[in-house]
């Protein structure tokens, strides 16, 4: 509120903001009663922006031209004067409003360090609306690099693309893109060059988002807004001596110039650089929403660390915010090295790579900033098995009975019975880095015995280890299918000790980059073939009979004895069955369940004639209505819908109702 004084977020399509201009801005917008910790400067690190000056000061490997500097010097005046301008008009017009905000997915963000490996696709979303409700503001972040293109065009890539759509569907309000710890994900398309169709389509991606997010109910934001920023040092590993940068100066291209550059300033008399100065800033909104703003290009592990020992459903991250000094890589990071792990120290005139241990020290600085967001602090504590089985209702003449909890399986995520009663479980025990934090394979799949008779499992064995995140089991033959992206294999005990010790990998292709949308839901057809999910992206998947097919928007069908894979009709991610007619149902985490009434092979009986779609909702209206109070430990939507649809099931039965 205006009691409290003003707060101000100026969002720009550029490779990054120096702290200097952020410093300067805060010094114009002083007289206007801004407050340094209350302004923040983000930046979309789009490469098809013009230069700022002493950003990435030696990027192209050779001094900038005299005549250059000069251009990239008046366009960095011009650029501070707007910034500045901006914030005195919206400064000017502000009028009384209210704040919402909620969180939403897109998925065209991949790691492009590891193939499969983490990345963050929420979407945050802040709306302001005036007094009749209209929305005047739509503030939204996403973690991902803007590298779609790569030309020698201005351009806002595609969160520009996505600001243009928003304010088409919302003609009223100015939208802003931030973006998040991105600095080790690319967009899906790769770095296109000229596609700007490719751009435009994940700019698509995200206003569609919004816009679904806005039809449904957000969370209320109070006016109250408490403001940090604390700047901390980050130490330089141990800089080069100066022979070894006369050593590095003999090379060419970028390493041999930055060295020259250091060299030169030594030989001025000036010291090199041992520690970067970082500032970080935090709001919180009165304890229902903290945005933590980050400089320079951070990684993915910082998002999941903070949202993981903070408290996600009410935590914001943006990085890219109040400067631009470099790539702030992660302790897995460093060891690994690489372009984010230290390479691209030259292109940012930095003397070498960051040292171990900066993590921790960023990561303290916000928790420190945030007190009261510690992760599921105020909530209650998970209900023991039997508690939880004591809070489950259901109409007269039904029980429900606990068979099996943990420590006999843990994070189990599918199972299927075997035509002995026995319980095959598979667990993924390895979610989301891997055992190590590396992606080391820890998922297990386990068989569960009754041994007394008394219908409770009470006896657990450890039939096949290190399975890689394993998203899928279907009891086949003597042994089990295993979804265990990219492959799926087929697991068998022929020595009768109870362990797998013959593993085959039947198919292989399956996309990786998403753990939520992976190979799954293997299950029988009355034709013989066992039929699956793709899990959303598909892949180029190829038997082990070298038979090969494109799963794109399709899932699919094999037979485990020939090798013989086929695409099918419909689209699903986590959850697919077929009923005792063939009907194929799917879902995904937004849509309760789909229908896929045509089959691919009538289909492309006649090339000539456009088919219809092959998926129709079955749900004409998808609102939850939760019985108690609703819990909850990871925002992805507003509440009342479903966000994390995973599975279905055919039922055979009247006791539930015709």
């Amino acid at each position: 509120s205006d009691r409290d004084g003003p707060a101000v977020v100026l969002a720009v399509d550029n490779l990054g903001v120096p702290d200097s201009i952020v410093e300067e801005i805060a010094r114009r917008l002083k007289k206007a009663g801004v407050s340094r910790e209350k302004l923040t400067i983000t930046a979309t690190h789009t490469h098809t922006a013009p230069m700022l000056t002493n950003v990435a000061p030696t990027l192209f490997g050779q001094p900038i031209p005299k005549d250059h500097q000069e251009r990239i010097d008046r366009y960095t005046r011009e650029f501070t004067d707007a910034l500045e301008k901006a914030a005195l008009t919206a400064l000017r017009e502000r009028q009384p409003a209210t704040l919402e905000w909620g969180v939403g997915k897109v998925k065209f963000a991949v790691n492009r360090r590891t193939r499969g490996g983490p990345v963050d696709h929420d979407l945050p979303v802040l709306v302001v609306r005036d007094e009749r409700g209209t929305v005047r503001a739509i503030w939204v972040s996403y973690a991902c690099h803007a590298v779609t293109l790569s030309n020698n065009r201005i351009s806002g890539d595609w969160p520009g693309f996505a600001r243009e759509t928003i304010e088409r569907y919302f003609p009223r309000a100015v939208a802003l893109v931030s973006i998040g710890c991105g600095a080790d994900s690319n967009p899906s398309s790769g770095v296109t060059g000229e596609r700007v169709e490719a751009a435009r389509e994940q700019g698509a991606q995200i206003a569609s988002e919004v816009r679904r997010l806005l039809q449904g109910k957000l969370h209320r934001l109070p006016g109250k807004l408490t403001a940090k920023l604390a700047r901390i040092e980050l130490p330089f590993d141990t800089l080069p001596t100066k022979t070894q940068w006369e050593e590095l100066a003999k090379r060419p291209g970028a390493v041999g110039y930055h060295a020259k550059v250091q060299l030169e300033r030594l030989a001025r008399g000036e010291k090199l650089q041992t520690k970067l100065d970082y500032p970080i800033q935090t709001w919180d909104f009165a304890g229902k929403l903290a945005v933590v703003n980050l400089p320079g290009e951070v990684v993915v592990d910082y998002s999941l660390r903070l949202k993981k020992e903070l408290d996600s459903a009410r935590l914001w991250i943006n990085a890219y915010a109040n400067d631009a000094p470099c790539y702030i890589p992660s302790e897995r990071i460093l060891k690994e090295g690489g372009y984010e792990g230290g390479g691209a120290m030259i292109y940012y005139d930095r003397p070498t790579k960051l040292k171990t241990g900066i993590e921790d020290k960023i990561v303290t600085e916000v928790k420190r900033q945030l007190p009261d967001y510690k992760a599921n602090q105020g909530r209650a504590k998970p209900l023991s098995p039997r508690d939880s089985l004591a809070r489950i209702k259901v109409r007269p003449g039904l029980t429900v009975e606990l068979v099996a909890a943990e420590p006999l399986v843990v994070d189990p995520v599918a199972i299927d019975f075997g035509p002995d009663g026995r319980l095959w479980v598979a667990e993924m025990c390895d979610y989301p880095l891997g055992l190590d934090g590396k992606f080391s394979p820890g998922g297990r799949v386990k068989v569960l015995d009754d041994t007394d008779g008394d219908g409770k499992y009470d006896r657990a064995t450890v039939f096949l280890e290190r399975v890689p995140f394993p998203t899928g089991i279907t009891v086949w033959r003597k042994g089990v299918l295993v979804c265990a992206a990219p492959d799926v294999l087929f697991a068998e005990d022929t020595d009768g000790d109870g362990k797998a010790d013959r593993v085959t990998k039947l198919l292989t292709g399956f996309a990786t980059h998403n753990y939520q949308a992976r190979v799954n839901s293997l299950h029988y057809g009355l034709d013989g073939w066992v039929y699956g999910s793709a899990g959303l992206f598909g892949g180029r998947i190829r038997s082990f009979r070298g038979k090969e097919v494109q799963l794109t928007g399709r899932d699919f069908r094999f037979k485990p004895d020939t090798g013989e894979i086929e695409p099918v009709s419909g689209l699903s991610q986590q959850g697919r069955v077929r009923d005792d007619w063939g009907n194929g149902f799917g879902c995904d985490s937004g849509t309760l369940a789909r229908h896929y009434p045509l089959v691919d092979q009538y289909v492309a009986r006649n090339r000539h004639v456009a088919p219809p779609p092959a998926s129709v909702s079955l749900a004409r209206d998808s609102r939850l209505f939760p019985v108690g109070d609703l819990q909850l430990f990871k925002l992805s939507g507003p509440p009342g819908r479903p966000t994390a649809v995973c599975g279905l099931g055919v039922y055979r039965d009247e006791l539930l109702g015709p």
